[in-house]
């Protein structure tokens, strides 16, 4: 049997914006990376839990979806002691309780050159009229451009489909309940990894190293995709199931996408 994953609500993917607010410039990129460390552990928990609950019928799938209910009161509750960011004050008009906690968050009372920034930031900002019609200007394509094609490619990889049903995937595939459950938490315990390794380097070889070298292995991979898919469809049909061999292959080159994705395109 195959349960439910617990999938990670869309609306969350606004929480980097607080990390990047908070965090001090030379720890901004791992810091940031934490969100999608976090993420990839719930969804490692969450092929756990389905492990183990599917075992317990015929009420086993009913406890994966309650339990869902744990990691949803320890954001609610831990919403409530989050700081306000000293942007997010300033732009409000609080430029003192903003300084204030700028003092707290950096440890020190010499903020000056920092609180210096981001009033120049909130001025200019505020000063500027029809920001959303400034965005079609010429001068800001690059940007729009980025803004629009980067998450659009990202989830054109199908990294959504490998990560949310996994577990249907592998079973459709011919593995049993069991093993399709055991191949997933496998991805898992990649997704997990190779978040852990970029988070890491990201703030020592820059991001713009990872995105393009892992741009290419991405490339490499969709292309093996491609000879994964023929001897799927050469080797599986109706009433047949895929060899050992060729089952560690399908799964050794998903862990390796996901391993270049989650490197890179995933948590930049």
């Amino acid at each position: 049997m195959i349960t439910a994953v617990w999938l990670p609500s869309e609306s969350i993917k606004t929480i980097p914006l607080y990390p990047l607010e908070m965090a001090p410039t030379h720890l901004r990129g791992g810091l940031n990376m934490m969100f999608q460390l976090a993420t990839m552990l719930g969804i490692f928990i969450a092929n756990m839990v389905n492990y183990g609950t599917q075992k317990l019928e015929p009420w086993g799938w009913r406890l994966s979806l309650g339990l869902a209910i744990v990691p949803a009161i320890v954001m609610t509750v831990g919403g409530i002691f989050f700081l306000e960011t000293p942007n997010s004050l300033i732009e409000r008009g609080s430029k003192e309780e903003g300084r204030k906690l700028l003092e707290r968050i950096r440890g020190t009372e010499n903020v000056n050159a920092k609180f210096q920034d981001m009033l120049d930031a909130s001025e200019f900002a505020s000063a500027i009229k029809h920001p959303f019609r400034n965005i079609l200007e010429r001068r800001n394509m690059p940007q729009l451009v980025m803004a629009i094609f980067v998450p659009t490619f990202q989830i054109l990889t199908s990294i959504n489909s490998i990560l949310f049903y996994a577990p249907v995937l592998f079973q459709s595939m011919g593995f049993g309940g069991n093993a399709a459950l055991y191949s997933s938490a496998l991805i898992g315990v990649v997704l997990v990894s190779s978040t852990l390794i970029s988070t890491a380097i990201v703030d020592k070889l820059g991001r713009i190293v990872l995105l393009i070298s892992d741009g290419i292995i991405m490339i490499i991979y969709q292309v093996k995709r491609v000879i994964v898919a023929i001897i799927l469809g050469v080797k599986f049909g109706e009433n047949q199931e895929l060899s050992k061999g060729f089952s560690v292959l399908v799964v050794a080159m998903i862990c390796l996408f996901v391993v270049a994705f989650r490197w890179s395109w995933g948590p930049l």
